[in-house]
């Protein structure tokens, strides 16, 4: 008789800690759910479905959750939109010296770094040209060439002034 009341004693206490450790187990899975969901969506509707799902179906609720759950945190997709913001900061085109290759600003004639040229200034307005520009967009003059100069007004050949 004492020897069963022991043995039942114990098997109680075994029972009761083990059922304690799966409850344990089962909070704790419910507390990861509820935080990864949080991590990964704004939506307080999403956090309560997954809170329910995993605690009312301990296992098969945890898989569900994990098959259907958001790829990535909004921390990580934070940084994948920084990353994106910069990479196309850095594929918009900003002038910079064809010579030293540092930044330069729209409306400079010289480079500061290195003197180069960058722009010529329109003889009517003053306005920042690039040199192989032939018209100027803000004022509408045509810029001469010294070569359309040159083959407008043709020196005579030494023969043709002597008209020979």
């Amino acid at each position: 008789m004492f020897l069963t009341d022991t043995l039942q004693t114990y098997l109680t206490v075994i029972v009761s800690v083990a059922g304690g450790l799966v409850l344990l187990l089962l909070l704790a899975l419910v507390v990861w759910a509820y935080r990864d969901i949080r991590a990964r969506s704004r939506s307080a509707a999403a956090a309560v479905l997954t809170v329910l799902v995993v605690a009312f179906l301990p296992l098969i609720g945890l898989v569900i959750y994990l098959l259907l759950r958001p790829r990535e945190t909004l921390a990580e997709a934070y940084d994948r939109a920084l990353e994106q913001e910069a990479l196309l900061q850095q594929i918009e085109e900003r002038p910079v010296c064809p010579t030293c290759s540092r930044p330069t600003q729209a409306n400079w004639f010289l480079c500061p770094a290195c003197h180069t040229h960058l722009r010529q200034p329109c003889p009517v307005c003053h306005s920042p040209l690039e040199l192989h520009w032939d018209i100027c967009p803000y004022c509408g003059n045509l810029m001469e060439t010294e070569e359309v100069v040159e083959s407008a007004t043709p020196e005579a050949a030494p023969g043709e002034a002597a008209g020979i």
